[in-house]
């Protein structure tokens, strides 16, 4: 059920990629009103579905809470890919001032802690951030054997892909790792998972690793808070994982969001990918 009564308004803190519009429309059939306040350009115009979209630039922290002020928002999630922005690309307004120090540091942290900073000031404003899967739990990965690809899924080498995605969201540096042969040949960094892939891509080209197999984990960190960066997969996820020559995809259940549940599993069946939804670890 979605936080929150019917009819409530939802703010919608919105980066790049499809997953704000699917949430504004998980959002509104649960008879919430949804507004989309797209972070700093990074939201586009095409894929808000049509509900009301508010640009704010960084360093716009007065604007954005007396727009959500007007528009009746006490309840906001985050989603959607937003690019950590430059020191100097800051320009903040008069209700930002007080807070730069604090915006500061926090840009310069690591990502949880970046994020964790921002939560704490929606708070202390009086808004309450919520779970993107609790407004759209339709759009969570569920467990087990979802889509089977053209190879049957190798336990080990799963097991091992899944162990380095932990080990490496413990240290705060990504959610992904790439297994190939029984052995992990590759970390998600600060390039993100599409980079993760590119990389696993090149190094096939020039023949570190087999020229195809493999499977990628992405697990949240055991210390994200699940309201803020959740791990997401969709399409262009599966188009990515076929060029870096992957047999497929693991992922947490329940902590994953499909880009678009009924595209992102066509877009598995279509490349003949495995995607492969394991327990969460306690």
């Amino acid at each position: 059920m979605t936080p929150g009564r019917a009819g409530e308004p939802l703010g919608i803190l919105a980066g790049s990629g499809r997953l704000p519009g699917l949430l504004a429309e998980a959002a509104s059939r649960a008879g919430r009103s949804p507004f989309i306040f797209g972070l700093a350009g990074d939201a586009e115009e095409e894929n808000t579905g049509g509900f009301p979209l508010f640009r704010i630039r960084w360093g716009e922290v007065g604007r954005l809470e007396r727009l959500l002020n007007e528009s009746g928002c006490r309840e906001v999630v985050f989603v959607g890919a937003v690019k950590r922005p430059e020191i100097k690309d800051i320009r903040p307004d008069f209700g930002a001032l007080r807070l730069m120090p604090r915006v500061i540091s926090a840009i310069r942290s690591g990502d949880d802690s970046a994020l964790s900073s921002a939560a704490r000031i929606f708070e202390e404003h009086g808004l309450s951030l919520i779970d993107p899967l609790s407004v759209a739990p339709e759009l969570a990965c569920p467990a087990g054997l979802i889509v089977e690809g053209r190879e049957p899924i190798d336990e080990e080498e799963i097991g091992k892909a899944v162990e380095a995605a932990r080990a490496i969201g413990d240290l705060d540096i990504g959610q992904a790792a790439v297994a190939c042969g029984n052995r992990v040949v590759a970390l998600e960094g600060a390039e993100g998972t599409n980079g993760l892939l590119q990389r696993v891509g090149e190094m096939r080209t020039m023949r570190r690793i087999p020229r195809r197999g493999g499977v990628m984990a992405k697990c949240m960190k055991p210390s994200q808070d699940p309201r803020l960066d959740i791990p997401t997969i969709g399409p262009e996820t599966v188009e990515r994982a076929v060029l870096a020559g992957l047999d497929g995809i693991v992922c947490e259940a329940g902590r994953t969001m499909l880009v678009g549940r009924e595209e992102t599993l066509d877009a598995f069946r279509r490349a003949r990918l495995f995607l492969y939804g394991i327990r969460a670890r306690s």
